[in-house]
């Protein structure tokens, strides 16, 4: 696994402004070899993973893998235990080299992941004050009319503990089937992914100084899955996407000028059309909730609050199918200049082209209703985009032990299409510049490193320093819908993807490892990163969005030692990870910030000297730290009754935070042959 960072748009081309992670596959091999690794755990863990590299003759191999990867949950949700997994992954690649310049490997793999859903629990629910303590407004409304019904108490002002259960326990409620706040198995969350994959590489070697290499891939997901984002057992919102890709790239590496210029060029081309129909039910009471988005007068009417505290049924309030299709082609050159043994000069370009188009039909729904006499609205639009990214590097050697670098390089990430708001559309058909397409994001980045090597070999010292120009930065935010002109906007607000304006971005990293004797090692990395927003109104706040949490830092000791049962070794790391804005305001009852967590994991590793066996004994979280990978405040729409008044002030909120695993502990066996 290589991780480059920084901006990679020469080589890697759009959508590689952060950096890229190459994932080189083990070739097959010809000899006979092969192993079969066992996993077991608390938590249900049973992990079963084996390869087998078979030679066919001298000149073909074959390498197969397959594996079933499993684990329980750990957020209990009525029947289900959110947080676990069953995977099956399986793998083949055959190699071919019928000469020494021809290299041929196909591959095909193929995945099916199912989960149980994300594990989220309630960290606080505040629905304080109202009327008997019942007034908040819909999706909250809703639900405490379903308790009055089944002749509950009606919600508690704060933390209601049927809500507020625990540290890993989510509600157990569920209306999708009737107006029984009883559990279900229709508020089943679930996820379910398919994935094919087959990749050809052709290898030829032209001359001594020159290389062809050519990549082909084919690719297929099919993603099936349900959310409930209030996780009140109140909503279906259906998450299913089928995406096809191909890809084609051709490169030639060649060494030039007596080795002085190592050059590689070439074309790209990437191809991908997806689908998604999306569709959300909503389980509704028949209390009023007059938010503000759909107050047509100032002023508040208690009249309107009148509860009927039964079941309105039903409601499909989104109905829709989007396809989108993207062409991208790339043409690139990237060489390095050994100007002397010490001196070198890498300098790249990529020129990259876009194509997307955008299609999308809306069905009549709870708050989508089309023009009179039709039965949908269809929009569509195109849009291309082309951008020219570089890199520039300068490293000077110093000895072979240090080394130091400058670098500058841009990136960009493709325009693209968020989601249409159809609410303005005047006709049954939409095509042309009614839908507005997001610019490309870009980045270039300045950077300076050294990388060391010291006190023979035993120290390692890579500092590196950054500055990042992120311009046109693409997130998702809330968009206010009465600025859009958006009519039927039940909460006041959309989520959408859009251009939340530009940021500097800039910090340091740093890796160490140090071998303080011949057995034991010490290990640390860390980043610092800070930033300024040059449009918080565009930012819709003063937090960047996603953040990205500092500081971070690992820390670890490796212990290795010969023992009367083999070479045994001991390893224990600490890894920190920094608080973290999850909303770009910093006040209002939206705004959280996750705190800062710390983990402890360790592991034993035991190889018998006789005996071609692996084993590992493992914990992680070992202090069974109880945190959150991840939280959201929700507030204003989906709990208040109206537009300021006595009756929804102080504003109510509810926040969800998904939790990390408990501590884990397991043994894994690996027999070699």
């Amino acid at each position: 696994i290589e991780v480059l960072r920084g901006p990679q748009g020469t080589l890697f081309g759009r959508n590689s402004t952060g950096g890229a992670i190459r994932i080189f596959t083990q070739k097959p091999e010809f000899d006979l070899n092969g192993y079969v690794r066992l996993t077991a755990g608390n938590f249900d863990r049973r992990d079963i993973v084996g390869m087998l590299n078979l030679p066919l003759s001298e000149t073909l191999a074959v390498r197969m893998q397959a594996a079933h990867l499993s684990e329980d949950g750990f957020v209990k949700r009525g029947d289900q235990m959110l947080g676990g997994y069953d995977d099956f992954v399986g793998r083949i690649v055959t190699r071919w080299e019928p000469s020494a310049d021809v290299g041929v490997t196909l591959g095909l793999l193929y995945t099916h992941a199912k989960s149980d859903g994300t594990p989220m629990v309630f960290g606080e629910f505040d629905m304080r004050p109202g009327i008997e303590g019942v007034i908040q407004g819909n999706y909250a409304d809703w639900l405490n009319d379903a308790f009055k019904k089944a002749g509950q108490a009606p919600l508690a002002a704060y933390n209601d503990p049927r809500l507020v259960k625990g540290a890993f326990e989510a509600p157990d409620i569920c209306l999708l089937d009737d107006f029984d706040p009883d559990w279900d198995d229709a508020c089943d969350q679930f996820n379910n992914n398919k994935y094919y994959q087959s990749d050809l590489n052709i290898t030829w070697k032209l001359s001594d100084n020159h290389t062809l290499t050519m990549i082909n891939g084919l690719a297929k997901l099919d993603h099936k899955g349900v959310s409930d984002w209030q996780f009140l057992g109140t909503e279906f919102r259906s998450d299913v996407m089928e995406s096809k890709v191909f890809y084609h790239e051709t490169q030639l590496n060649s060494a030039l000028f007596g080795g002085a210029l190592d050059l590689v060029t070439g074309f790209n081309y990437f191809y991908e059309r997806a689908e998604q129909p999306y569709h959300i039910v909503t389980r509704i009471g028949t209390s009023v909730f007059p938010s503000a988005a759909q107050q047509a007068a100032p002023g508040f009417n208690l009249a309107s609050f009148a509860r009927g505290d039964d079941d309105g049924g039903l409601s499909r309030r989104d109905d829709n199918i989007t396809s989108q299709t993207s062409h991208s082609l790339g043409v690139f050159a990237s060489g390095t200049w050994h100007i002397t043994d010490r001196l070198n000069f890498t300098g790249g370009l990529r020129y990259a082209y876009d194509l997307k188009k955008y299609h999308q039909i809306e069905m009549a729904s709870g708050t989508f209703t089309p023009v009179a006499g039709t039965t949908s609205t269809t929009v569509s639009s195109e849009a291309d985009f082309e951008q020219i990214d570089w890199r520039a590097t300068l490293d000077f050697h110093f000895n072979d032990d240090i080394m130091a670098y400058v670098t500058a390089s841009k990136a960009y990430k493709a325009g693209q299409f968020s989601y249409a708001v159809l609410d303005r559309v005047a006709g049954p058909d939409q095509s042309g510049d009614f839908i507005k397409p997001i610019p490309p994001e870009k980045v270039i980045n300045y950077e300076f490193g050294t990388r060391m090597t010291l006190f023979d070999r035993r120290l390692r010292f890579n500092p590196t320093l950054f500055y990042m120009k992120y311009t046109n930065r693409q997130a998702s935010r809330q968009v206010n819908c009465s600025a859009e002109g958006v009519q039927t906007c039940p909460f006041g607000f959309r989520i959408q993807v859009v251009n939340s304006g530009d940021v500097d971005l800039y910090g340091g990293e740093l890796e160490v490892q140090l071998a303080l004797t011949d057995f034991l090692t010490l290990d640390a990395s860390g980043s610092i990163i800070d930033y300024d927003l040059k449009d918080p109104v565009a930012n819709s706040g003063p937090n960047l969005y996603p953040d990205a949490p500092s500081p971070m830092f690992n820390v670890g000791a490796t212990l290795v030692l010969p023992t009367p049962i083999g070479q045994t070794t001991f390893n224990l790391n600490y890894a920190h990870v920094g608080e973290q804005a999850t909303h770009p305001t910093e006040t209002g009852d939206s705004a959280y910030t996750l705190p800062a967590y710390g983990i402890l994991n360790g592991r034993i590793q035991i190889r018998p000297e006789n005996a071609p066996l692996t084993i590992s004994v493992f914990a992680n979280n070992i202090l069974d730290k109880t945190y959150a990978v991840y939280g959201q405040r929700f507030g204003g729409g989906y709990w208040d009754a109206g537009p300021p008044s006595p009756l929804s002030s102080p504003t109510r909120s509810a926040l969800g935070l998904v939790r990390g695993r408990p501590r884990e502990v397991g043994v894994t066996i690996q027999y070699d042959f």
